[in-house]
């Protein structure tokens, strides 16, 4: 496909403090050094967890390729060009992304996960982009233009994801309110969900806008929006808790790509809105009565 190298061609090379690669000065000359062992290991990758099965933000481009490619793909392998150091995708399904990260098996995870209080109970995370949630239908789907409409639906939604929480609670409002209750069909791969929207096993799934633009271009005229719900959500990086370099040398290298418009070029690449890159770094508060969300 080729828009991960275009990407990677337009992304201009930062100056990376000292503090963050481990520079030191002697005899008054700043020298270079290799990234600590504390933030990438002895060998000088950054590894990050990744589903591929959440166009466009990961996916694998045909059952024959080996490497992922997205706006996430694209957006690490910037980081690790300038951080200096090589980046290594690992395939992994959905619900053992955090996980693997809490074992030590990935340095981040950047795999299309907004934020969430119960999550930064567990983990730390550095924003990148802001997205909104929607419920997306067949185009010839009549019956479907809100939450409210899903009573008495079947709704397929990607095990694992926070779509789960959304759908549980309205089922809970459903129930308290004496209405038929939605049927809920669960998938590891949110690729998964949207084909049960093909075949007509499903009314609707929960997804995120990014998704749905994807769809336009790959299905054009095949689903629609039926509804955005309306607090957007932001997408986060996630790294283990007590990492002050991994931090600031994630905060100073996102921030700085936003900044100067290399963030918005990624995003125009895979065709999102490049108001989505115009994220707060404001990290939502986690709460101590919270459990870390998969």
């Amino acid at each position: 496909m080729g828009t991960s190298a275009l990407v990677w061609r337009r992304v201009v090379a930062m100056a990376i403090v000292p503090a963050l690669l481990g520079m030191t000065v002697m005899g008054g000359v700043a020298q270079e050094a290799t990234p600590s062992a504390e933030l990438f290991g002895d060998d000088d990758v950054l590894t990050n967890c990744v589903d591929p099965s959440f166009p466009p933000m990961e996916y694998f481009e045909n059952q024959e390729a080996q490497e992922p490619i997205g706006f996430d793909i694209d957006l690490i392998n910037a980081v690790g060009e300038r951080l200096g150091v090589e980046v290594d995708h690992i395939p992994t399904e959905f619900t053992g992304l955090l996980p693997a990260l809490d074992a030590g098996r990935c340095d981040v995870v950047a795999s299309g996960i907004y934020l969430t209080a119960k999550r930064l109970e567990t983990f730390d995370a550095q924003p990148y982009y802001d997205s909104a949630v929607v419920l997306l239908t067949t185009a010839d789907n009549t019956e479907i233009a809100s939450p409210d409409d899903l009573s008495g639906k079947t709704v397929a939604v990607q095990a694992g994801t926070n779509y789960v929480n959304i759908l549980n609670d309205l089922n809970t409002r459903f129930e308290a309110e004496g209405k038929p209750l939605m049927e809920m069909q669960s998938y590891p791969k949110q690729t998964d969900a949207i084909q049960q929207l093909v075949v007509g096993r499903a009314d609707a799934t929960i997804t995120q806008d990014t998704e749905a633009a994807f769809r336009e271009i790959a299905q054009p005229g095949q689903f629609k929006i039926a509804y955005t719900y309306p607090d957007p959500e932001t997408f986060g990086i996630y790294f283990r808790q007590g990492s002050e370099q991994m931090a600031a040398a994630l905060a100073e290298t996102i921030e700085a790509m936003r900044d100067d418009g290399t963030l918005a070029e990624i995003a125009e690449v895979w065709n999102l809105p490049v108001e989505g890159t115009n994220f707060s770094t404001e990290v939502p508060s986690a709460t101590p009565e919270a459990t870390p969300a998969a």
